[in-house]
């Protein structure tokens, strides 16, 4: 049987891994036999290895050793496969016949095809076959179909016209190689373009397949994406410029600890050449690192990752420098590597240095501290005892030094307990435990302060200590530690006790006084205030030393000319105003009796406020007496007017007998009666405003006003007016009843003075002015002439004279919310535009029921 088409794979190493089953059958070869074997068991002579691992593809004439058969000349195409790095994978070697008739039809037969595929499909290159007239896609592998975007599994990149898989100018650059391709094979870099219009760099090897009849009709092409390999490369470009350009040291050493490689860094640091380090190995620039100690760190980096020590290097010129050297183990082709990453540390280890030296001088000073100190980590091991506390406690360092379990506290009470210091790492549901350890502890931002007796310390001799803890950080901020110092104070307690003795005989005789005594010195500061005078000030014995007399008594007083004068010797009387409070002051000067010049004042202040504010009272009573006397003979009159009219009419017509003019002037005479009953009756409710007063209650702003509308609902029905009420937490301490009174009044008055409004609204409502809490009655009624606004809660004052009205609702209202230290007032825009009657009460809060 003559040998027909047929194909064979050899791998890396130049054996044959893959047989054409049927060929080697044909040839009288067995598969078994060929599998394994080098290619000189089939060839004779076989291609060389150069030619094997060609870049391009190689078409020629073999001789094929036949088996049985003899030898025989075939044609071969030789197409290597290579991988990233230009290293051969594998080569196939596709055997036909030389041409001849049957030959020819072979080719145009199904077995090519079927080698192809077999052959072809497993590599990891993208191999295209195209018809070359049409540029038709005869056969892409799998390889291929995945780079260009299509269809593995249904093949449906076979069937497609080439020129789609090109870029719009790429047909041009096809047409101009394809002449060098079909003359021995073109390869270079082209740009395709996938099935969705993205393009790709790839590394191409176009060539074409032979033909039995001469001309060849198709071509071939063998493609690489080259996108990983452009990425490889430009990574390993940006590598290797960090590591020339790195500011350390960065080396490469073999099993020898000879330089491989040195970066630029490295060279100018030790001021060597690269040539020169190339040819030295590490202990010639390490005098702490001969060979014995090398190769025993070599054997350690097999076990460990990598290794991180110090060392010392030393430059060309002989000047030595300290480094830290991180060293890690690698492979390459069964050659064992070290790399090392050096870092100049100059600046490091004098740091390290000064930081010993300064934790000496620390430790020193620590030490000679006359205060007892000791500090903690953050797990409670006792880090620092100073001598100070070695004495208060008794305790040497030994004990306590490295130690948790509150080993500290020990020292002190003799079992485990919370201190101070404990509080600075102790959880929120802690503290509490700790503090009651103590009568008090103060807090000023992480400071903690506090005094106790320690009846332990000092041989048991026990002292007052004041006691200060504080956290310790690091220069981010982080807490590491605390600190706790500890002083003795016992001296210092028995100095105060003697003095607040003394001081408070003193005060014994001052604070009883019923009036403010004080005391300032020349340059009007106070050195003294006493007495109980400073109550009603709000003060507290002893507040005002240090601060301005006259920034105290308020300049429009003209306390610095009364000061001046008193300094100069002169006794001075003057009322001082602070607040609402007022006080008859008096300045007595104290004088030296060696030089009897002006050495101090003492001042007497009396309370006189309750005293000035009865005679503004009675002023104002007197006042409003003259008023209201007016006022009421003119108001009264009106009605008494009206029924003496009315009685003479009421004469005359009884002795007329006109008993319709009777029962009108009856009537008249009825009306002005009742309104001068109502006048009466609500003069005397003004009367009782202040000196009949009921137990205050607490309740609610809601359900007053639910109350108050109730009362109403008659004349809010009749008139179809909309109630609109906050739901705000409002709540009340006052006279229910009065109170009761200044809603309704409002209330009813809002909805009687609603005038021909056509939709009727009323809001009682809730709002802030300053830190007030103000209650709002708001209608879109008839309004207020803003001329009148500041005559409603006038006595008798009645703007709207077609209604029914006394004039005394307002005045009653505006009595009852001053009462509970409250102040009322009305807002309108004009006439027409609606009003608000709005009011605050010195009881009226805002918080959650109950």
């Amino acid at each position: 049987m003559d040998a027909g088409v047929g194909a064979v794979v050899i791998d890396e190493e130049g054996r044959i891994c893959q047989v054409d089953a049927d060929w080697s059958t044909s040839l009288g070869l067995s598969q078994e036999t060929l599998l394994g074997e080098r290619l000189d068991a089939l060839l004779d002579p076989p291609p060389s290895w150069d030619l094997l691992t060609a870049s391009r593809p190689w078409r020629g004439e073999l001789r094929l050793r036949c088996g049985g058969a003899g030898e025989r000349w075939l044609r071969t195409h030789l197409v290597p496969v290579l991988d990233e790095a230009g290293r051969m994978r594998c080569c196939t070697l596709m055997f036909e016949p030389l041409p001849s008739a049957s030959a020819h039809q072979g080719v145009e037969g199904g077995s090519r095809a079927q080698l192809l595929e077999s052959v072809a499909d497993s590599a990891s290159d993208a191999i295209v076959v195209a018809r070359l007239e049409r540029l038709e896609v005869i056969y892409a592998n799998r390889a291929a179909h995945l780079l260009f975007g299509c269809d593995p599994e249904s093949r449906d990149m076979i069937g497609r016209a080439g020129g789609q898989f090109w870029p719009e100018d790429g047909l041009a650059v096809l047409e101009a190689l394809l002449p060098e391709a079909l003359a021995g094979g073109w390869r270079g870099e082209l740009r395709q373009r996938r099935l969705d219009g993205s393009e790709f760099l790839a590394d191409a090897t176009i060539f074409a397949l032979p033909s039995p009849i001469g001309a060849p009709e198709l071509v071939a092409g063998m493609l690489r994406d080259l996108s990983a390999r452009q990425q490889a490369e430009r990574q390993r470009r940006l590598a290797h410029f960090a590591l020339e350009r790195s500011g350390d040291e960065v080396f490469l050493l073999d099993a020898e600890a000879r330089f491989v490689y040195v970066n630029e860094s490295m060279h100018e640091t030790l001021g060597l050449s690269r040539a020169q380090l190339l040819t030295m190995s590490v202990p010639d620039i390490d005098p702490l690192f001969p060979q014995e100690r090398l190769q025993e760190l070599f054997r350690r980096l097999l076990d460990e990752p990598s290794i991180r020590l110090e060392t010392i290097h030393q430059r060309g010129d002989g000047s030595r420098f300290p480094v830290e050297i991180l060293a890690s183990h690698f492979v390459v082709d069964g050659e064992p590597y070290y790399s090392c990453i050096g870092r100049d540390i100059t600046e490091r280890v004098a740091a390290r240095r000064a930081l010993e030296e300064s934790q000496e001088y620390l430790d020193t000073l620590i030490d000679t501290l006359p205060d007892a100190l000791f500090a903690i980590d953050a797990e409670g091991v006792v880090t620092i005892w100073n001598r100070a506390i070695e004495q208060m406690s008794g305790v040497p360092r030994e004990q306590v030094l490295g130690k948790g379990g509150r080993a500290y506290a020990t020292a002190f009470y003799g079992e485990s307990r919370p201190m101070l210091i404990d509080l600075v790492f102790a959880p929120p549901e802690a503290r509490e435990d700790i503090l009651r350890c103590y009568d008090y502890v103060h807090r000023d931002g992480d400071v903690l302060l506090t005094q106790v007796y320690l009846p332990r310390v000092f041989g048991g001799r026990g002292a007052h200590v004041w006691g200060k803890a504080a956290p310790l950080r690091d220069a981010e901020g982080r807490v590491f530690g605390a600190l706790e110092i500890i002083r003795d104070i016992t001296e210092l307690k028995e100095a105060e006790r003697a003095l607040r003795l003394s001081e408070a005989r003193f005060r014994s005789v001052v604070s009883n006084t019923p009036v403010m005594i004080f005391e300032f010195d020349a340059d009007g500061v106070f050195r003294l205030c006493e007495g109980s005078g400073l109550e009603s000030l709000g003060l507290e014995p002893g507040a005002l030393v240090g601060q301005s007399v006259a920034g105290f008594l308020g300049a429009d007083t003209g306390v610095e000319t009364h000061i001046a004068q008193a300094i100069g010797g002169d006794k001075v009387q003057f009322t001082a105003a602070l607040g609402r409070q007022v006080f008859e002051t008096y300045f007595n000067p104290v004088r030296d009796p060696g030089t009897d010049s002006g050495v101090s004042v003492i001042g007497v202040a009396v309370d006189v406020t309750e005293r000035t504010e009865r005679e503004a009272e009675l002023r104002q009573r007197t006042d409003e007496l003259t008023r209201f006397t007016y006022t009421v003979s003119h108001d009264l009159k009106s009605p008494l007017v009206t029924i003496r009219t009315f009685l003479g009419f009421l004469e005359r017509d009884i002795a007329a007998g006109d008993e319709a003019r009777i029962a009108k002037d009856l009537g008249f005479v009825r009306n002005a009666s009742e309104r001068m009953t109502r006048l009466l009756d609500e003069l005397l409710e003004l009367s009782r405003i202040g000196r009949l007063v009921n137990d205050p209650t607490e309740f609610s702003l809601r359900e007053v006003v639910d109350e108050v509308l109730e009362l109403v609902a008659g004349r809010i029905v009749e008139r179809g007016v909309e109630v609109t009420v906050s739901d705000a937490p409002a709540w009340i301490l006052g006279d229910r009843p009065r109170l009761t009174e200044v809603f309704l009044n409002l209330i009813d008055n809002a909805v009687k003075f609603m005038g021909d409004q056509s939709a009727p609204r009323i809001e009682i409502g809730l709002e802030r002015l300053d830190d007030a809490l103000v209650v709002v009655i708001a209608d879109n009624g008839k309004g207020i002439d803003p001329r009148h606004l500041h005559k409603v809660f006038g006595l008798f004052e009645r703007l709207d004279l077609e209604g029914d009205g006394t004039g005394i609702g307002l005045a009653l209202v505006q009595r009852i919310v001053e009462v509970h230290g409250g102040r009322i007032w009305a807002e309108s825009p004009g006439p027409g535009q609606g009003a608000r009657f709005c009011f605050t009460l010195a009881g009226l809060e805002l918080r959650t029921a109950g």
